[in-house]
């Protein structure tokens, strides 16, 4: 139940720093718009997470997918760290030259890549998933604060 409190007091304190924002500027969509979700977002994970770990307690197993009892993870996701790391700073460098929707891209192969998605096809179907996500939600829905395609 520990991680869901913390979570809860992640995203309160989100909320508080996200409330100093507009949310909206006139007709359109202010800087504190997305803070102001995403607090909102990890604060009901964290709600969730501590109540659901308050209906059933778990019982201490050994998980498959994060390592075995020698406290090694699994073969393939030993660099998973060190991915989404690179994920997030490729992210963040090469967004002024390409675009929002290929840096989206761009991390997310390199988190797929992190979290052991093997099979060319679904780390292809992730990539492109959200880069229709991305492309969507900047065209259709938001007005993007950065640019969506490379300069041309």
């Amino acid at each position: 139940m520990l991680p869901g409190l913390v979570l809860c007091t992640i995203g309160a304190g989100m909320s508080g720093l996200a409330q100093g924002q507009p949310a909206w500027l006139g007709g359109n969509v202010g800087p504190g718009l997305m803070a102001q979700l995403l607090s909102l977002g990890v604060l009901g994970l964290g709600l969730a997470w501590a109540l659901l770990s308050a209906r059933s307690p778990v019982t201490p197993t050994s998980s498959p997918g994060c390592g075995g009892d020698s406290g090694s993870p699994m073969p393939g996701l030993r660099h998973s760290a060190l991915a989404l790391l690179g994920a997030v700073l490729t992210f963040a460098v090469s967004l002024p030259f390409v675009g929002l929707v290929f840096a989206g891209g761009l991390a997310a192969a390199l988190a797929a890549w992190g979290a052991g998605e093997r099979s060319p096809g679904a780390l292809a179907l992730t990539v492109l998933g959200l880069m229709a996500l991305v492309a969507f939600v900047g065209v259709a829905l938001l007005p993007p604060t950065a640019p969506l395609w490379p300069a041309g």
